[in-house]
């Protein structure tokens, strides 16, 4: 895939934008003016009474860049029609992002930005990381869409379907005992950390358990996807989801709806592990997650978003997550768990997940746009829910953990 233009993050800013008029520092332009910046004072780190540190609360000072819109894809193949369809055509070269993903690409007046965080929680976690903190962007009025595929609940979704998730759950912070040497009474072999027996919350918080994000954004993204046409996916792809039973939602069209993500590193099938990490999400939940995909991504990232937003780097109000469904997390009766998982083949639905993420979220995207003045600068979507993660990192009272 060649690009027209490549911006290096090397480039003096003041030669920069001098050349490029596309750069120039004008009330119109995507991009941000130094003089709109200020430092507050000193403030306590939740972490320590004694941290001291000086918070931008505008963005980065200087930044050459203020994006309307950052969509946060995976890997090349999620990223492909984005890039094509809205012309990201201008790399934006970022030091500290993944090497194999090391450009921000964007369109020719930089309101529309896509970012690839590479495949896993450490590469997500990194990745947006570096974004937050690079000196080239202001990302304060940012809306970040993640637009993923993954796995999904064949009870809750079917293949080709686009779910918003209101939590996402790390489901991988757990204690594993070998299912194989598990007490009889046991249904599988995960404990929650600190406890002695599955499906108790967890004694121990490490912080990235859970993450609430804003209902009433992701509200208004469903609200504009309601409208469209999904791909149905090829004749086989709809005979494999056929094989489940006809009550079941994955044996029906995809669809867009309401669900909730849970974040794994490690790729599982099957229906016992598919219990083990429903009833997590469940369980840290307080009961106000509905399981129905998963990926291995959503998580690192948001922990990343939080602890930027706590600065005044982006605002985590402005994030929706948009997971696509492109296999099942357990096969139809007739299967073994192991057959199922090693002949993805079969399910046939990556190409319908991939066509299916950028339909839903193009209008999204676009309303962005047109109705940036009178809706998105000012956020008329401010969430009524709490939003952020288990430790209140961002103020609020959460509805979900263990009570005092």
């Amino acid at each position: 895939m060649k690009f027209s233009s490549t911006i290096s993050a090397l480039w003096a800013a003041s030669a920069f934008v001098t050349a490029n008029p596309l750069l120039r520092r004008d009330t119109n332009a995507s991009v941000s003016t130094a003089s709109n910046y200020t430092q507050t004072a000193t403030i306590s780190d939740a972490a320590s009474t004694t941290d001291s540190i000086l918070t931008v609360t505008q963005g980065s000072f200087g930044a050459l860049f203020k994006p309307k819109v950052m969509i946060v894809n995976m890997f090349y193949k999620e990223e492909s029609a984005w890039i094509q369809n809205l012309e990201l055509m201008y790399n934006i070269s970022v030091p500290m992002l993944s090497p194999e993903y090391p450009y921000v690409h964007a369109n020719s007046n930089y309101s529309i930005m896509s970012i690839t965080t590479g495949e896993g929680e450490i590469n997500a976690a990194s990745t947006i990381t570096a974004l937050s903190m690079s000196p080239l962007f202001d990302l304060t009025d940012t809306y970040f869409l993640i637009s993923g595929i993954g796995g999904g609940s064949p009870d809750k979704t079917t293949i080709g379907s686009v779910t918003f998730a209101k939590y996402a759950v790390q489901v991988g912070l757990q204690y594993e005992i070998d299912s194989r040497e598990i007490p009889a009474n046991w249904t599988y072999g995960y404990v929650n950390l600190k406890t002695n027996q599955p499906n108790v919350y967890p004694a121990t918080i490490y912080g990235t358990e859970i993450f609430e994000l804003n209902e009433n954004l992701m509200k208004r993204a469903m609200h504009l996807a309601s409208n469209v046409t999904l791909n149905n996916g090829t004749s086989g792809n709809v005979a494999f989801r056929q094989q489940y039973n006809s009550s079941q939602a994955a044996y029906g069209g995809p669809k867009i709806l309401a669900c909730d993500t849970a974040t794994s590193d490690v790729y599982w099938s099957g229906a016992v592990l598919e219990q083990a990490f429903s009833d997590y999400v469940s369980t840290v939940s307080n009961n106000s997650a509905t399981y129905c995909s998963t990926q291995q991504e959503d998580n690192a990232s948001l922990e990343a978003f939080v602890r930027a937003a706590k600065h005044g780097l982006i605002d985590y109000s402005r994030i929706t997550i948009m997971p696509g469904i492109s296999d099942f997390d357990r096969a139809p009766e007739g299967y073994s768990a192991t057959d199922f998982f090693f002949a993805k083949s079969l399910q046939g639905g990556s190409s319908s997940a991939f066509t299916n993420l950028y339909i839903a979220g193009l209008p999204f995207v676009k309303d962005i746009i047109a109705q940036w003045d009178t809706l998105y600068k000012v956020n008329q979507f401010e969430p009524k829910n709490y939003i952020g993660d288990y430790f209140e990192t961002l103020g609020g009272v959460k509805n979900f953990g263990l009570e005092d």
